[in-house]
């Protein structure tokens, strides 16, 4: 006999005995302690700890941003020429900006025991012709295990014996009925939501009781070969990383240049290295927005807890933004889309048969119950005929007791009916085909519910004993058929229907039959146009997969790495794809996809820790409102960074335009720091506050490759920064010339213009169109923001020690209606242009 100790392929296409062999076992006795510990140094029966995100790599992310590295090239520069508190400020301001951040992101991981807690499991085991209950983690292949109602499968199972066995296993299927199994062998090419043999590692017995040979344990099981796919399927950057990153390319490109262009005139016009070097720090100061980081990891982070308070939670900061550029929303059905909850949808009561007559028969040929706390009990399709009764009036649990059973026949797979004789009657319940004459007018009905998706069962009673093998439809008096289903969320309804209004595809993918889940897409308004199986899928190359991808809306009966190729096949298509599970299934493609949302409530530990986002409620709807949050955060992303950078524009062509005038620079370097920390971060984290429009689900999402300053926003940027410098450079120059002050006033002056003039800027970069001050009081941030900046900025133009080490003076007080006069031009000009040319 073989003594092997790795996994049976196609267990489920081998007879038991056949099994027992393979694995050298033996089903009364078992394996022998010594034989299991042998078998158990081979590998227990475990998934391994999933890879953790630690502090050291978040801080090393944190570190590794262009913007950063070119500022800490600053610092060194500053120190080397004597620079140092110009040195020491720029360092103050990446330090806070990296605790932040790194703050931030770390409080954004969850660690989560995920694939721990799935296996640690009692398992019922024979050894040595004993029973004995161990941990399974030690099993090994050839070990004998019982399981019964509520338990866990330990391992993947070959059953050799079943007792009204059925097992819930949506969350590795897809499957939204529990499956009845057997010991029968089934071809072995076969779905693995048909293989009825097999009972599954991580799936739950519903009813019944049966036994088993260990066949697969670890990372050879199917919820394994899930798992390992999950881990190695890598996560992508955000496309708001993808986007920060290029413009901290970009401000290194011009910083080089400039600074180059910079020591070229310097040495021409015969500057000693220092001053050159002073002047070129001056200028990445000015180019570079110190505050960028820092603001974008707090707009994240507030979208992030207003998600919180919507019932989701993000587990990695960047997707808030990713689920604003979404295109295609990959869902599964059960649970997700679906109540999971089996409820009677339909009635038809026989013809002369009173709707109420059924449901007697209904309680009281059932098994099923529901605990004190209401959670069902036993085969959901029952506890549906439960729940069926009392929406009718029908007080279920007195009938039973006041009509005891007097006998039953059990349901049977084969069969498919059941019976059970109480006060004088036989209660049938069964499949229409098998409880239905022929000609009876209900059996067309019947098979309508059938062709929408709709579970059915006939029920009929009759004074006759009903023998065990044999049921004769002639001899039962019909009382009706009620169709029964897993019903959509009725907020999944308006959440569907809300995407497509937003321009995003809702793609159903389930393990789930083809008929019920084009049933489900139907109730749902997706309006599906075509329907791909999983064994369509498997005559599909990648490229005929891409090529079917955008015009199937339905996907059935799939294997978890068909799931898999589904988003990728998305993917390649250019789409944007936030993919939703509750399964051990749907892990790799909840990693793989752009957005992973899981459910909380329903939702497998597996799918939780492969995804990006967990809803708390399970809701279909919360993802609508995380699309709109995303939507906004890219919005105001993109409005802060136009006013951000406008306003470092203008001051890198004022201090440019002064130095090829041969001036001293209009501004010193310290000054332009303050102001990059006061004017960059206060009004722009009120701009990233700014509330969603209520637009915002009425527009298409942006395309997936749309810069974060794209066209529009880079010349309102140039525009707005040429505004603001003209006036800087012009109170600069009135400042030297006409008024006659001396260049400390000169640039006293520059920075007073300079900040009235961008305190303005607040207000043209609210809307790119229209007045900027509509709606301006629902957003109280910018209030509060703007009277904060203006405090700051008095306190460092009247403070004496705060205004000499920023190299500020007194201004008189003639000169100040000129800095407020020229200041407020770019606010004027521009919302005056807008109401011209419109």
């Amino acid at each position: 006999m073989s003594t092997g100790v790795g996994p049976v392929a196609d267990a489920h296409a081998l007879d038991p005995d056949e099994v027992v062999a393979r694995t050298g076992t033996d089903l009364a006795t078992g394996l022998s302690e010594a034989e299991a510990a042998r078998r158990l140094a081979h590998g227990a029966n475990e998934l391994g700890r999933p890879e953790r995100t630690t502090w050291a790599k978040i801080l090393g992310d944190q570190l590794r941003s262009t913007v950063v590295l070119l500022l800490l090239a600053s610092v060194v520069a500053a120190f080397a020429i004597g620079k140092t508190v110009e040195a020491v400020a720029v360092l103050v301001v990446l330090v806070v900006n990296t605790i932040v951040g790194f703050v931030t992101e770390l409080r954004a991981v969850r660690s989560m025991d995920a694939l721990d807690a799935l296996t640690r499991t009692v398992a019922d085991v024979v050894r040595d012709g004993r029973r004995d209950e161990i941990d399974a983690v030690d099993l090994v292949v050839g070990d004998v295990v019982e399981v019964e109602s509520g338990d866990r499968i330990p391992a993947d199972l070959r059953l050799v014996e079943v007792n009204d066995l059925t097992v819930e296993e949506s969350a590795l299927t897809g499957e939204s009925e529990p499956v009845a199994k057997v010991v029968d062998a089934v071809a072995a090419e076969v779905e693995l939501a048909e293989r009825t043999g097999l009972a599954h590692m991580g799936t739950t017995v519903r009813s019944g009781r049966g036994r088993g040979v260990v066949v697969a344990t670890g990372l050879a099981t199917e919820v394994g070969r899930v798992a390992e796919l999950t881990r190695r399927t890598g996560v992508g950057r955000a496309p708001l990383q993808e986007g920060l990153e290029r413009l901290g390319r970009v401000l290194t490109l011009v910083v080089v240049a400039l600074g180059a262009a910079i020591a070229l005139l310097g040495v021409l016009r015969g500057l000693s290295a220092d001053e050159v070097l002073e002047v070129s720090i001056a200028l990445a100061v000015a180019i570079v927005p110190e505050g960028l980081p820092a603001v974008a990891t707090l707009t994240l982070t507030v979208g992030m807890r207003r998600m919180a308070r919507e019932q989701a939670l993000v587990r990695r900061l960047p997707v808030v933004e990713t689920l604003g550029s979404t295109t295609v929303i990959a869902s599964d059905k059960t649970g997700t889309l679906t109540t999971n909850e089996m409820t009677v949808t339909e009635v038809l009561p026989a013809p002369g048969v009173a709707g109420d007559d059924l449901w007697p028969t209904a309680v009281l040929c059932n098994d099923g119950d529901v605990a004190r706390d209401g959670d069902p009990v036993g085969d959901p399709t029952e506890v549906a005929l439960l729940h069926g009764a009392t929406a009718a009036g029908l007080d279920w649990r007195s009938l039973r007791a006041a009509r005891p059973r007097a006998g039953e026949v059990p349901f049977s797979s084969d069969t498919k009916w059941m019976a059970t004789r109480n006060d004088g009657w036989t209660h049938v319940k069964g499949a229409p085909e098998v409880v239905l004459a022929a000609d009876h007018p209900l059996v067309a009905l019947a098979a309508g519910l059938g062709e929408r998706g709709l579970r059915t069962l006939a029920l009929a009673r009759t004074r006759v004993d009903v023998d065990g093998d044999v049921l004769d439809p002639a001899a039962l008096e019909v009382l009706g058929v009620v169709g029964i289903q897993d019903p959509p969320r009725p907020e999944a309804v308006d959440a569907v229907a809300a995407c497509r209004r937003a321009g995003i595809r809702v793609v159903m993918v389930t393990g789930d039959q083809p008929r019920t889940a084009r049933a489900i897409a139907d109730e749902l308004g997706m309006r599906p146009t075509a329907v791909l199986t999983g064994r369509d899928l498997a005559r599909l190359d990648d490229d005929e997969l891409r090529a079917r991808a955008p015009e199937v809306d339905v996907y059935a009966r799939v294997a978890p790495e068909q799931k898999l190729r589904i988003v990728e096949a998305l993917q390649a298509q250019g789409e944007v794809v936030a993919m939703t599970g509750d399964g051990v299934n749907d892990a790799p493609a909840l990693r793989q996809a752009d957005v992973g949302v899981a459910m909380g409530l329903a939702g497998t530990d597996v799918a939780r820790e492969a995804a990006d986002i967990v809803l708390l409620d399970d809701d279909f709807a919360t993802i609508e409102h995380a699309v709109r949050e995303g939507r906004r955060i890219f919005a105001n992303i993109q409005r802060f960074a136009q006013y951000l950078f406008s306003y470092h524009l203008a001051v890198v062509i004022t201090v440019v335009v002064g130095v090829l005038a041969g001036l001293d620079p209009p501004l010193a370097g310290l000054m332009i720091l303050w102001n990059n920390l006061v004017i960059d971060v206060i009004p722009s984290f009120a701009l990233a506050l700014e509330p969603s429009g209520d637009d915002a689900m009425d527009e298409p999402p942006r395309a997936k490759d749309e810069p974060v300053l794209g066209a529009g926003a880079v010349r309102a940027i140039a525009t707005q920064g040429a505004l603001v410098a003209a006036v800087g450079i012009g109170g600069y120059l009135l400042g030297l010339g006409p008024l006659d002050l001396a260049t400390a006033e000169a640039q006293t002056l520059t920075f007073a213009t300079l900040t009235v003039a961008q305190i303005g800027a607040v207000f043209n970069a609210r809307r790119s169109t229209g007045s900027g001050f509509r709606g301006a009081s629902s957003n109280p941030y910018l209030w509060w923001a703007l009277a904060l900046t203006l405090a700051l900025e008095a306190a460092a133009l009247t403070i004496p020690p705060l205004r000499d080490v920023l190299e500020l003076t007194t201004l008189p007080a003639s000169v100040w209606p000129l800095a407020l006069g020229l200041g407020i031009v770019p606010l004027v000009a521009t919302q005056l242009w807008r109401r011209l040319s419109t």
